[in-house]
């Protein structure tokens, strides 16, 4: 079955679970870390996260244009993962020894004692990244949320025994390594096909979206993470682990936006080659409705305790970055935005637009940040981040109206979240300053409180989510 043909609604509360569990179980694992190895531990490992995920852009973009032709009718699913496998495994063996040379003679990252896990991780996550793009195709597209949280708990329970065995930054590379290596058999057993090595025609059709989908991931990713590089390569190891930690503390806010704009550029693409013009605006407009729906109490919530939130949790050692925390979770809300526009462009068949966006973005993040981070520090790159995300999205908002007009970027759902959370930002942030935040406990009841008034205002104001609701808990039943 086609992602056209799934209940988008059920596969998605299903990807919403699994973001959930898994983020319960990184989030854990996550506190130890911080605290175990500090900011600059830490921020090391995720140095050398940051290179994989961005040198691995060219499996990832190749597995894109994999899962952009399955889900197109007619073509084959058992050749597209056949051509997805033939990527990821030739592309690491040009890509790796490029990357030595190039690291030996600039010398901007430390990676001493780091080479070979680098490596060992830089080959699974390709394997991993392929197939699992390819599987988010399927009509049961939120089982590529479920590899990942399968992978997650592979993780943590890895990385704990390796940091426990003193391999440090090393063995936090080492356990997401095997861990994802382990997961990669049930994402292939949930693809349900087997492999079937590509035609000549095949391999054609999908290099023509490829030669998008690869400098546009690097672009995406390059920007997406572009702050961790130059905070390591101008600051130091410990201005990462604290851009980091309040990375991780408002991840929550992404994950409906990333289940739903992970199948809805299959979805669009299929609709628009059938030339249903309404069922393309329907999709995208109940994605644009609720991708934000946790997003925005988190950057009200930060707003209201920023310090509070990120002393209790990680240690004193995070203490005075709260307006990172702050800006971070603002990012949040427009990146969940500006993805779902993103998907829907990419959908349309049209990558071309979504590079040349990229590469604009990019280049005023990396300009902008430069000479931001030399002024004014972490906090530098944290603005910039900001206003290029919003060139992002006035972009893609622009052009989704040449081919939609009729569309609503910002429906009514979304301003009644807006109304919610700064309602809850008043009330969370009277009550912080007459009872402040001395232990877990005060905290717990400072989040359930504004969690409490943010959804029940929803209820009471919101016809739109109270049928979204009666309709998730319908399909959970079913």
């Amino acid at each position: 079955m086609s992602a056209g043909e799934a209940d988008f609604g059920l596969e998605i509360s299903r990807g919403v679970l699994a973001k959930f569990a898994m983020a319960a179980i990184g989030f854990a694992g996550s506190i130890v870390f911080a605290r175990a190895l500090g900011p600059g531990g830490y921020g090391a490992f995720y140095i050398v996260i940051t290179l994989v995920n961005i040198l691995n852009n060219p499996v990832v973009g190749w597995g894109v244009a994999c899962k952009k032709r399955i889900s197109e009718t007619g073509f084959s699913t058992s050749e597209a993962l056949g051509s997805g496998l033939l990527g990821a495994v030739l592309l690491p063996l040009l890509i790796l020894p490029l990357t030595y040379v190039v690291n030996q003679y600039t010398g901007l990252y430390d990676l001493e004692g780091l080479l070979v896990p680098f490596s060992l991780l830089f080959v699974a996550i390709c394997l991993f990244a392929a197939t699992n793009r390819i599987l988010s195709a399927r009509s049961n597209f939120a089982a590529s949320d479920w590899s990942d949280t399968l992978r997650s708990l592979f993780t943590t329970l890895l990385q704990l025994g390796f940091v426990a065995l003193g391999f440090g930054a090393a063995g936090m590379a080492y356990g997401l390594a095997l861990a994802t290596v382990l997961t990669v058999p049930y994402v292939l057993y949930r693809i349900g096909v087997r492999p079937e090595f590509p035609s000549q025609n095949t391999l054609i059709s999908i290099g023509s979206y490829a030669k998008y989908s690869v400098p546009n991931g690097f672009i995406g990713t390059a920007q997406s993470r572009f702050d961790i590089l130059l905070l390591g390569a101008l600051l130091a190891s410990s201005s990462v682990g604290n851009y980091q930690v309040s990375m991780q503390l408002t991840l929550a806010g992404t994950f409906i936006g990333a289940v739903v704009s992970k199948g809805l550029m299959a979805r669009v693409s299929e609709h628009w080659s059938e030339d249903d013009r309404e069922a393309v605006i329907t999709d995208l407009t109940n994605s644009l409705s609720y991708a934000s729906v946790l997003a925005i109490p988190i950057f009200f919530g930060t707003v209201a305790m920023p310090n509070d939130l990120l002393v209790t949790i990680f240690g004193p050692e995070y203490s005075g970055i709260g307006g990172v925390l702050v800006g971070l979770s603002l990012f949040r809300v427009l990146k969940v935005q500006s993805s779902q526009l993103r998907s829907t462009v990419a959908g349309l068949d049209r990558p071309d637009i979504n590079t040349r966006i990229g590469l604009l973005v990019l280049i005023l993040n990396v300009g902008l940040g430069y000479l931001l981070i030399i002024e004014y520090g972490i906090l530098g790159i944290v603005t910039a981040t900001i206003v290029s995300e919003i060139i992002r999205y006035v972009s893609l908002a622009y052009i989704i109206k040449q081919y939609l007009p009729s569309v609503r970027l910002l429906a009514r759902p979304i301003r009644h979240q807006l109304f919610s959370g700064a309602l809850m930002f008043v009330i969370v942030d009277r009550v912080h300053t007459n009872v402040g935040v001395s232990w877990w406990g005060e905290l717990l009841l400072l989040i359930g409180l504004g969690g409490a008034i943010y959804f029940l205002t929803l209820l009471l104001i919101s016809r739109s989510f109270r049928i979204t609701v009666r309709g998730v808990f319908a399909d959970a039943r079913s």
